[in-house]
């Protein structure tokens, strides 16, 4: 029985992986690099590549591993940029079966049992190549331990090893290893030089393509060489070998361009009924509300770039002519547009029903799109009676009004018609009473001035103790130990700082008097001493009370009676209830260095305060 042996097909992503730096496109910097260190015998004996997926990782590290072990078709050749792919080195390691190179995927091999396999490997020397090279993919997911374990050998490994790392998300690799490796950071593919590598597939391929279908599939792609050749395989299955633009949007579930772009523009004219017909017609032909706004989005940014002045490269003609009529909306609409779509995207994923959430999405935007904008708001304050109140029985136009902008929506022409009505009313004579009125019973008279104008905080004592009442009692510790006064007139404090003292003190003083304040404290430090602080203030005022104290015959009496005592405190003079218990209270006995504390108003009493 003959069986009939079809050839497997290869997808387009493999068929035309590259296998030599010339057929690697975007990514000339680590080229050119490469060459030049193989040019002048520099090459490093780590690598790591970095960058999204789809980009060439892989592929370039395959290329190395061939360029580093190619010996030529004559088998003398030394490494090269520009492997032959015809010596058995190179032929062995395209088909990943060369046993000096080792490919390892770090996903399924996370531990360091798998590392210390690829240690204990690297002290043999090659059996057959130039270099024995371990390309490692997805290095990231490698574990701790294992990155540990690798650190030693990665830093002086064997003189005929090489490492070639890879990875999509670099900062999830450890410091160690970087710092251990040459570092290449691959770029994502340009947008033009993508749509040139995807026309040259389509004429191999025999594949008939629309220059814009092709643009937009390379778009979808986002600079992803991967996804763009798996993007084209499917297309070309889709639209068997002829690729028009409704296929890719078919594909990619996106509504018509120039429909979603009628949608933006009904939008920005106010014009409800046809955008929620354009969203229904693009829901009916499969598009998901979500896609539907992030093309409204990019439709908004393009336009918002044309109305700038700046460089669009990346739309096609056709499609170039309706965004510069978008652009005549203005950049000040196109924000407020792109705000409006930005918040309702975020709405949409998580409404129960994203139909609905975007045709109230719709809805909100028609309806605030032919708004004015502040600057034509601003334009109108001048043209209304709060600039001019003019008492007359006469109508007059003011002679500064201008014309309200042209504009096709309803809208603006109703506020525009509403301010020119406001600025051409009637004033009635009472009006001009009325404000002198009112403006002479809101003026302060002078006493009133004065008086309002008088501060609570005349010395720096004030302040101190005001901060005690509001709870501030750090600060008001603060000022009491640290701060120097050298002029007080309200509102400006100037002061200065002793030594220690906290840096931000002068901001946490300036705070506190001006929200407790109808002034506008300035607070100042300068390098001029002042007075002494509070605290030494108290401490010799204290000093001068207990001076005073010893001097009275009571205390003298006492420090003479016994031996070791002084004075600490002197009390404020007592009720006259408590008065009355201290007398019929007896005198305790009282000890060697006994301290007294002195009531020094009540003279004529007997009473005395003793602390033992």
């Amino acid at each position: 029985m003959e069986q009939n042996s079809v050839a497997e097909y290869q997808v387009l992503a493999r068929k035309y992986r590259p296998d030599n730096f010339d057929a690697l496109i975007g990514q000339d910097a680590l080229v050119r690099t490469l060459s030049n260190a193989i040019t002048l015998n520099r090459l490093a004996h780590a690598f790591i590549l970095t960058g999204v997926r789809g980009v060439g990782k892989t592929t370039t590290a395959r290329i190395l591993a061939k360029g580093l072990n190619c010996i030529g078709s004559d088998g003398n050749s030394g490494p090269t940029m520009q492997p032959c792919n015809q010596c058995e080195p190179c032929l062995s390691i395209q088909a990943a079966q060369h046993v000096d190179i080792l490919e390892m995927d770090a996903a399924s091999h996370t531990g360091v049992d798998d590392i210390r396999e690829i240690i204990d490997g690297s002290v043999y020397r090659p059996v057959s190549a130039r270099y024995k090279i371990y390309i490692i993919d997805e290095v990231h997911m490698l574990s701790k331990n294992a990155f540990n374990a690798l650190l030693k050998t990665l830093e002086e490994p064997p003189e005929a090893v090489k490492f070639i790392f890879a990875t999509t998300e670099i900062r999830k690799v450890p410091i160690t290893i970087l710092s251990r490796c040459q570092r290449f950071d691959l770029r994502r593919v340009p947008l033009d030089l993508l749509i040139s590598h995807l026309d040259k597939i389509c004429t191999s391929e025999k594949i008939n393509s629309q220059s814009d279908a092709i643009r937009l599939l390379a778009y979808a792609a986002g600079g992803s060489v991967r996804d763009a050749l798996s993007l084209l395989d499917q297309a070309s299955a889709l639209g068997s070998n002829d690729i028009t633009v409704s296929v890719i949007e078919d594909m990619l579930g996106h509504a018509n361009s120039d429909g979603l772009m009628d949608l933006l523009h009904s939008c920005l004219n106010g014009d409800i009924q046809t955008a929620l017909t354009s969203l229904k017609k693009a829901v009916d032909s499969g598009a998901e509300p979500e896609q539907i706004l992030s093309d409204l989005m990019d439709f908004t940014h393009q336009a918002s770039l044309i109305a700038s002045n700046s460089m669009l490269e990346d739309v096609s003609e056709s499609s170039k002519e309706k965004l510069t009529i978008l652009a005549k909306f203005g950049i000040p609409r196109l924000a407020r547009c792109w705000q409006i779509l930005l918040k309702g995207h975020q709405e949409i994923k998580a409404a129960p029903r994203p139909e609905s959430a975007a045709q109230m999405l719709i809805i909100r935007l028609a309806y605030t799109a032919p708004m004015p904008t502040p600057s034509e708001i601003l334009d109108k304050l001048p043209n209304t009676p709060l600039e001019k109140i003019e008492p007359s029985n006469t109508k007059n136009t003011p002679s500064g009004e201008s014309e309200p902008p042209s504009n096709s929506d309803n809208t603006t022409k109703e506020i525009s018609e509403s301010f020119s009505s406001i600025s051409n009313q009637t004033l009635p004579v009472e009006t001009s009473e009325m404000v002198s009125k009112t403006k002479l019973e809101s003026e302060p008279s002078p006493v009133g001035a004065n008086l309002a104008n008088k501060s609570k905080f005349e010395h720096l004592r004030d302040i101190a103790e005001f901060c005690e009442q509001q709870g501030a009692l750090i600060l008001a510790a603060d000022i009491r130990k640290h701060v120097e006064l050298v002029k007080l007139e309200a509102p400006h404090l100037e002061l200065h700082l002793v030594s220690d003292a906290p840096e931000d003190l002068p901001g946490k003083i300036a705070h506190i008097l001006n929200t407790n304040s109808n002034e506008r404290w300035i607070v100042a430090v300068s390098d001029t001493p002042g007075l002494p602080t509070l605290q030494k203030t108290d401490a010799h005022t204290q000093q001068q009370k207990l001076a005073a104290a010893a001097e009275h015959p009571v205390a003298k009496k006492l420090l003479e009676t016994f031996q070791g005592a002084e004075v600490v405190d002197v009390i404020p003079k007592l009720n006259q209830d408590n008065q009355t218990a201290s007398t019929d209270t007896q005198t305790p006995e009282l000890g060697k260095n006994t301290k007294i504390a002195l009531d020094m108003e009540d003279t004529e009493e007997r009473d005395k305060i003793y602390d033992a």
